[in-house]
């Protein structure tokens, strides 16, 4: 685990320490909080998918990054993730603190369902609706049932109009 997050270069914000938050000897919650950590690779995997699903979702090609826009967004994500991550463990509910100690495991795989699997339940909706719109109506063979015309008045009945009885 690095000893530290944020910029690697000279001239860059300050470096945080994970020593600064709670020291994890002192707080069994800060320990497994602290086990997280967003790599450059896994946010830049996660950024990939996320304007892949962009293009797919307005049917727009030019949402899908390029190798380099990928790079360029990936670092400074994941320095800002982390640094979010940070601040957030002292402001973290001590209930779902408490959850999250009981269950090793559990942040990083709620993290990583809301990424993976919340986009594919999306979709697989989107797609059902759509199934569910051009699936034919079951009649004989398979085929849309023929519409119903309308009921006509026999011959010699009579037919309301505007109240008054007309014969037909």
């Amino acid at each position: 685990m690095p000893e530290s997050i944020g910029y690697t270069d000279q001239g860059g914000p300050e470096r945080l320490s994970i020593h600064e938050v709670d020291s994890p000897n002192d707080d069994p919650i800060a320990a497994l909080m602290a086990q997280v950590a967003f790599e450059e690779q896994d946010v830049k995997d996660t950024l990939e998918e996320f304007f892949d699903w962009l293009a797919e979702r307005y049917k727009s090609e030019h949402w899908k990054l390029t190798d380099r826009q990928s790079r360029m967004l990936s670092r400074p994500a994941s320095q800002m993730a982390n640094a979010v991550w940070l601040k957030l463990q002292a402001y973290i509910p001590s209930i779902i603190g408490r959850w999250c100690e009981e269950t090793p495991g559990a942040t990083a795989f709620i993290l990583a369902c809301g990424l993976v699997v919340v986009p594919k339940v999306t979709k697989q909706i989107k797609l059902s609706r759509e199934r569910k719109s051009t699936a034919p109506v079951q009649g004989t063979g398979g085929s849309p049932a023929a519409p119903v015309p309308a009921a006509q008045p026999k011959a010699g009945g009579m037919i309301w109009s505007q109240g008054k009885e007309v014969a037909a």
